[in-house]
């Protein structure tokens, strides 16, 4: 029953970082690390870090929301690339579900890290909680654009994006509308205009169901791979969601933790995929650029081209399909 357990939250989880190993210096403007932001109206601290592009006229949006036991430097390598091509990227920290909280709840319970990455994903708190840290985020950006001298006028909350891996994935999901199993409440962001889901959540009933989907009517992408721990549950979002700008991408060979990785940042993973990242670097982006700037089109001739361009070591073919 364990096992089962297991591989039912498994999805939702990136493995716990590993000590800090020497920084990678990439092209962006500047990292600002704001470990204390305190939404007064849930007493919570949503712990942030802002990667500024070079440009100082304002910029789009881009939220990036971590997986189960991460931190807000988990996608430190994708985030730094977004931010070299021209966006704001802010990557939160989810306090009920980062690396602290699964170590606190191994601590308390006397029990292993899967157990408490089991534990983690069935408490109700970090699910809801998660959304309602989104939208603190975005508060949080226009007060900084307004107020803050590091901010001032750089940041365009016209345009705003949210990149979610595994249990952030559940994130831009909820964000994007789809319906969470269990949630009472509208947890929808209308503020976002562009979601994209590394690891999606399948509608297995757990944290989504196949009634869930019917509401997104934003650009909407998902990322998983042939070694991705749920499977096809992977594919279900495509499934389920109405059309209209709607994306799979399937990566062979890729796993659950490819999609994440903190290179460059004050942590490290031992064996991050830079094939996977590589990938992501090339694709993200442009599909940014496509909804957010609208500079660019994704017609059968550019995919092709991106999925050219991303190929190369594990990542040896790359399925995009639209609808």
């Amino acid at each position: 029953m364990k096992s089962v357990r297991w591989r039912l939250f498994a999805p939702l989880f990136v493995v716990i970082l590993l000590a800090a190993g020497p920084r990678v210096t990439l092209a962006q403007a500047e990292v600002i690390d704001l470990p204390q932001n305190v939404d007064a109206s849930r007493r919570r601290d949503v712990p942030m870090t802002f990667h500024l592009p070079k440009q100082r006229e304002p910029q789009p949006l881009v939220l990036v929301s971590h997986g189960g036991s991460g931190s807000r430097h988990s996608m430190y390598a994708l985030a730094a690339e977004m931010a070299e091509h021209g966006y704001v990227v802010v990557c939160l920290e989810h306090v009920t579900s980062n690396t602290d909280d699964v170590r606190r709840r191994m601590r308390t319970g006397g029990i292993g890290y899967r157990q408490a990455l089991i534990a983690c994903g069935e408490d109700k708190v970090p699910r809801k909680q998660r959304p309602l840290d989104v939208r603190f985020a975005i508060d949080q950006a226009e007060r900084l654009n307004r107020d803050d001298a590091r901010f001032r006028g750089r940041i365009d909350l016209s345009r705003i994006a949210i990149v979610g891996h595994s249990y952030g994935a559940y994130t831009a999901m909820v964000c994007s509308g789809v319906k969470p199993v269990g949630i009472r409440g509208d947890l929808t962001e209308p503020r976002i205009q562009l979601a994209i889901a590394l690891s999606p959540i399948s509608g297995n009933g757990n944290f989504f169901d196949k009634d869930g989907f019917s509401e997104v009517t934003i650009p909407f992408v998902g990322i998983s791979g042939t070694r991705d721990i749920a499977g096809d549950g992977h594919r279900d979002f495509f499934r389920l969601m109405p059309d209209g700008d709607k994306h799979l991408l399937w990566l062979h060979d890729a796993t659950h933790f490819s999609f994440s990785d903190p290179t460059g940042g004050p942590r490290r993973l031992l064996r991050p995929d830079t094939d996977v990242t590589h990938a992501l670097q090339v694709i993200v982006p442009a599909i940014l650029d496509c909804y957010l700037r609208k500079d660019t089109t994704l017609d059968q001739s550019t995919r092709d081209a991106l999925v050219k361009e991303s190929l190369g070591g594990k990542v040896r073919k790359i399925e995009w399909d639209t609808k």
